[in-house]
């Protein structure tokens, strides 16, 4: 299967354009534009431990904010027309970026043994132990 990107609006590199983005442990069957900041936003209280307590139709979440590596970015992708078969092409526009996003657990504090903040350390782990030895 072939994927094709395309960056059409220079969105990588308009420094202007960043993304608020929020994971939730939810399957939404749905492709439309949603009204989060009026929704969901508005409910989410800070705690003290600076953490975000907040639900999801009626649903208690617990979150937390996490930033990408430094030299990384996260792009938000929109696929306009979904391929009819398996192995057809497929074509993705960027539509925004973003540098932190924020996760959130079923009524669970976040903590290091997410998935999420799991992956994200391996990264620079990955990068540790596939970049090139230097002489020093």
């Amino acid at each position: 299967m072939i994927i094709h990107i395309e960056n059409t609006k220079n969105y990588l590199v308009n420094n202007s354009s960043n993304s608020k983005v929020q994971s939730i442990p939810c399957k939404i069957l749905a492709d439309c534009d949603a009204n989060v900041s009026y929704f969901f936003d508005g409910a989410v209280k800070l705690e003290k431990d600076d953490t975000f307590r907040g639900s999801f139709r009626g649903i208690p979440l617990r979150g937390t904010s996490v930033n990408l590596p430094a030299g990384y970015i996260g792009v938000v992708l929109h696929e306009s027309i979904a391929p009819l078969y398996e192995n057809e092409e497929r074509k993705f526009h960027v539509v925004n970026k973003f540098k932190s996003l924020n996760y959130w657990n079923w009524d669970k504090i976040p903590s290091q043994n997410d998935k999420i903040v799991q992956a994200l350390e391996w990264i620079e782990i990955a990068e540790a132990l596939h970049s090139p030895i230097t002489q020093e």
